[in-house]
């Protein structure tokens, strides 16, 4: 199995304006777009205004796109301009994993399950965080069809749904993550339970 970098899950780059440049050195929030469908979905028109203000009023930066196409991942940047392109063919190993990391739930705070991926080339790795499973059975299908080997160290595939991540992956969370880099949860000092 592939180890990733502990370096990779320190969390600096949720809120960070270049996303683009960020994502090759740690785990980054980003929206995935594959066969038409953007993840997470975007929020109601009727909110998208007040999800807008409110980015602008605490200064975070728009939300940035990694899409990925028949050939190719191409990196969007909060402008929605393409500002990197690989082959999938040049992918020489894709990691699906999980972190544990702060969310909200009728605006109260609790752990919820979020998606990385490890992209690995020749050249740099790419570190994507996504708060939706669901793009992952189109993901692992892309990549085979490539011939890019895939890790799934959590088993993902048996998720039943997206709806069913955190009783799913809370169950054997910590032991999946021993002899790994995974934190306990993203944006912990790594040793606390729970946070």
């Amino acid at each position: 199995m592939y180890m990733i970098p502990a370096s990779a899950f320190k969390m600096t780059n949720s809120f960070s304006v270049d996303k683009a440049g960020t994502l090759t050195k740690s785990f980054t929030s980003m929206r995935i777009s594959i066969g038409g469908q953007v993840y997470p979905k975007f929020p109601l028109k009727t909110n998208g205004e007040a999800a807008k203000i409110a980015r602008g009023f605490l200064g975070l930066p728009a939300t940035s796109t990694i899409e990925f196409t028949e050939n190719e991942m191409k990196v969007h940047d909060k402008e929605d301009k393409v500002v990197k392109v690989e082959k999938i063919s040049d992918f020489q190993l894709v990691q699906f994993g999980v972190i544990r990391k702060m969310g909200f739930a009728m605006r109260v705070p609790m752990l919820t399950s979020a998606m990385t991926m490890a992209v690995v080339t020749n050249d740099q790795n790419y570190y994507i965080l996504n708060s939706d499973f669901t793009p992952f059975k189109q993901l692992v299908d892309l990549f085979k069809a490539q011939s890019v080997e895939i890790e799934d160290p959590f088993d993902i595939a048996s998720l039943p749904n997206n709806d069913k991540r955190d009783e799913y992956f809370n169950k054997t969370y910590e032991d999946r993550i021993k002899g790994t880099n995974y934190p306990i949860s993203y944006g912990s000092n790594y040793g606390i339970k729970g946070f």
